[in-house]
């Protein structure tokens, strides 16, 4: 499948219903791993080791947004078969629930993200011992949230699995502070579908940028059928009367001895991403530019002859932005070869709360790193709030395109003030947003002036300098790979990219 058809398909994945390329870090790197949304609003329980929300992907109604806002809960997004209403009540601990649905307070969260970790390469062993796991919840980049309630299921789509067959236990304090294992019960549920769903705990508030794991282990009995399977993960909030779900990981797994592969190309890790100079605040305004970075870091990997890089603008308080009210600009080479500050192309992709921006293209040297500059300003008319700032990058691994390269930035939060707000912090900032597997990246340095391009076709005053290390040159070559990129080029890619950091999509993650 060549990067172009993939991306056609995301395309059609943001604008309404399909199921997508996606990105949540698994702890082995054999394992396919998916992302997508709650789609089924689900209850979760209150007592920690029993009950729990649905983590059961569920089919959105036909031609809807792929994310929606908490104000537009009616419109669910796709996962995999069915429709499922959200349920009005909670359910009792490992019984069906039998309240009819109402959606009228369900939402949606852009994060904390969850995954699973630890899955054995293998699968799982029928009759074997315990394998401990780690429900990882990831809320860098995202705002606060209350009332968290992760929870782990396993899913066979055919319900050949049932309670009797799976054993889950959950790593607790006890009221001696000493850590213990406690069984967690299964919950079946119609609006679950054939998931065996457990409730992991809720956590009064994941502050922003907080991460923390949930210590699980799962083991399979003798008799459970041998097939395919998945483990998913998700969380919802409860915020007064208001059920908040965040994104669904979903990572393909087997009963060692199942026959039978996933489906889609194979995913390679592409260059770890971070965006560094994302200050505390921007200020809205015609002239105020924020000069930003994306630093690509091949250490490690192959060389790469194409690779498009994109950003997401994304709102996690839900307040729109329009694409007149954002203009973004890439240092880069144009059509007629001219290095300089270019516009770069702006897609509102969800009715304005995550904007994507096709930035530019061009080949990546084996093992090096360099820095793409951008400057981002926001007009007078943008509505104050809430800013995430990702990077998302793709390559074709093949000609053939059976193997492609992803990469996606963590997150890094800011905040858009009115215009006439002083802050004197617009040339720069304190970005932190790690790509891909964690690491460092962090700049506080406010950029300082290069000399302007000539020719330049626009003009570039705050040119800031590259951040990070060899000034954003290679040493092996002398040249900085990123200015001889071609603006642009990822093309309807770039819905892709806005699937892959929304958790909107479905990926195969194989190798590092």
């Amino acid at each position: 499948m060549k990067l172009k058809r993939v991306a056609l398909v995301a395309a059609a994945a943001v604008a309404g219903p399909t199921v997508l390329m996606s990105s949540p870090a698994m702890a082995d790197d054999k394992q396919p791993a998916v992302v997508v949304p709650d789609a089924a609003p689900k209850e979760d329980n209150a007592a920690p080791d029993t009950g729990s929300e649905s983590a059961t992907p569920a089919a959105p109604a036909a031609e809807k947004p792929a994310v929606q806002p908490p104000a537009k809960p009616e419109a669910k997004p796709e996962a995999k078969t069915e429709s499922k209403p959200a349920p009005k009540a909670e359910p009792k601990a490992g019984t069906p629930d039998k309240e009819e649905f109402d959606s009228s307070n369900e939402g949606f969260l852009m994060g904390p993200e969850i995954e699973v970790q630890g899955i054995p390469k293998a699968g799982f062993k029928p009759g074997g011992d315990w394998t401990r796991l780690t429900v990882q919840v990831d809320n860098t980049g995202h705002i606060a949230v209350p009332n968290f309630t992760p929870s782990l299921a396993v899913m066979q789509w055919d319900d050949k699995f049932k309670a009797k067959h799976v054993k889950v236990e959950r790593l607790v304090k006890d009221a001696s502070g000493n850590s213990v294992w406690t069984p967690v019960q299964a919950m079946r549920a119609e609006q679950y579908g054939p998931a065996l769903v457990y409730s992991l705990g809720t956590t009064a508030s994941v502050a922003k940028n907080q991460v923390y794991g949930v210590d699980v282990r799962i083991r399979f009995t003798a008799d459970v059928p041998v097939e395919l399977f998945e483990l998913s993960a998700d969380g919802i909030s409860r915020n007064g009367g208001k059920v908040n779900h965040s994104p669904t990981s979903w990572h393909e797994t087997r009963i060692v001895g199942a026959k039978g592969d996933t489906q889609g190309p194979t995913i390679v890790e592409g260059p770890k991403l971070t965006v560094n100079g994302v200050p505390e605040n921007i200020v809205a305004g015609d002239n105020a530019w924020t000069n930003l970075s994306v630093r690509v870091d091949n250490t490690g990997k192959q060389a790469l002859k194409r690779y498009d890089a994109g950003l997401v603008i994304a709102r996690p308080d839900w307040v729109p932005l329009k694409t007149s009210q954002v203009t973004v600009e890439v240092y880069s080479t144009d059509k007629q070869g001219r290095k300089g500050w270019h516009k770069a192309e702006i897609r509102n992709e969800n009715d304005g709360f995550f904007l994507g921006v096709d930035l530019a293209g061009g080949p990546v040297p084996a093992g090096k790193s360099f820095e793409v500059k951008i400057r981002v300003k926001f007009s007078a008319k943008a509505k104050p709030g809430d800013l995430v700032f990702r990077a998302f990058g793709f390559a074709e691994g093949d000609p053939e395109g059976d193997t492609w390269v992803e990469s996606r930035s963590k997150g890094v939060l800011s905040k858009l003030l009115p215009a006439g707000s002083n802050t004197g912090n617009n040339g720069g900032g304190n970005g932190t947003g790690n790509g891909n597997n964690g690491g460092g990246g962090t700049d506080t340095d406010t950029p300082t002036p290069a000399p302007t391009p000539t020719p330049a076709p626009t003009p570039a005053p705050n040119d800031p300098a590259p951040q990070g290390g060899n000034n954003g040159e290679l040493a092996a070559t002398g040249a900085d790979p990123a200015t001889s990129w071609a603006l642009g080029g990822a093309g309807v890619a770039v819905a892709l990219g806005v699937a892959l950091v929304a958790g909107t999509g479905r990926r195969r993650r194989t190798t590092a």
